[in-house]
């Protein structure tokens, strides 16, 4: 079923089932919400300090080139 279909379906429902609707998919997304952030953080700490043990480290500064002024 496309979004159009759905949404003209919800067109024609009650004001109070409509409502019902939106209270649904807000507490679906909010639920969604808090796992996208758990998964976010959870992948955060499995990989925090994974190059402990061979850091990353600058090389020194080459030196600057001598160009034509822009004009």
């Amino acid at each position: 079923m496309s979004l159009q279909n759905i949404l003209n379906e919800v067109d024609r429902l009650p004001d109070t089932d409509k409502w019902r609707l939106v209270n649904h998919v807000l507490r679906s997304l909010e639920q969604n919400q808090g796992r996208e952030k758990q998964n976010w953080h959870d992948a955060v700490q499995a990989t925090y300090g994974i190059l402990a043990d061979d850091p990353i480290e600058r090389p020194p500064q080459l030196p600057l080139e001598d160009r034509e002024p822009l004009e």
